[in-house]
């Protein structure tokens, strides 16, 4: 088992510091905002506390489509849109926050097929048979549900207010980025991530250059070790 939990760590630890480096890399972006978003992308994934690669993979891509969304109703905010284009960007921005909710929803799935592999595993070892899965052993959702509530609730209502608004405003653009910004808002006095061990040994900072410096400069970091 604790084989089995390295792996994960490391497959998860890979996952997180892609996805982070991906995402904090657009060009348009300040090397302030880099890092600002290379550590938003690592505390919230990590936030979600996930078990495994394929629970660490939703979280990323639900932190990557909502960077995308906070982006998407930054530009609004700051243009003049015609009848037409307001029109279109509603149509598109109802169509990603369906999409984040579709991925929060996966999420809770696998996290219950995670919970339910890990019971029948300690069954299992209980009556001293082989454990019939390798998932890791799982606590309890505590920690991972309540940022997970938080996605839910905050899309669910962006997407009842759009699909309730013919044009998409820039003024409703502002309000809507508002809400949703508040879904990764640490609790007070809480330090994100601080025993959390993916964030931990995550990357301190974003990797600039291209694509193969940052693969390169992973892999010196050891962040490319193959996991059998």
């Amino acid at each position: 088992m604790s084989e089995t939990l390295a792996q994960y760590r490391t497959a998860n630890q890979d996952i997180v510091n892609l996805a982070a480096a991906s995402l904090s890399a657009a060009p348009d972006l300040t090397e302030a905002e880099r890092t600002a978003r290379f550590q938003t992308v690592v505390r919230g994934t990590t936030a979600f506390e996930p078990a495994d690669p394929t629970q660490t993979m939703l979280a990323s891509l639900i932190l990557g489509h909502h960077l995308a969304i906070m982006d998407g109703f930054r530009d609004i905010a700051c243009l003049t849109l015609t009848p037409a284009e307001a029109a279109k960007a509603r149509m598109v921005t109802v169509a990603q926050t369906k999409l984040v909710l579709q991925l929060a929803r996966e999420l809770r799935i696998e996290r219950k097929d995670a919970l339910a592999r890990a019971a029948a595993d300690g069954t299992a070892a209980e009556r001293g048979e082989p454990a019939p899965g390798a998932a890791p052993r799982l606590a309890g959702d505590a920690g991972y549900d309540a940022p997970l509530a938080k996605f839910l609730s905050a899309y669910t209502e962006t997407l009842a207010t759009l699909e309730n608004t013919d044009p998409l405003t820039g003024a409703a653009a502002a309000n809507a980025r508002q809400a949703l910004s508040q879904v990764l808002a640490p609790a007070p006095g809480a330090t994100p991530g601080e025993a959390n061990s993916v964030e931990a040994n995550s990357l301190s900072g974003p990797v600039t250059g291209s694509r193969a410096q940052r693969r390169a400069m992973m892999k010196r970091r050891g962040l490319f070790k193959r996991t059998a």
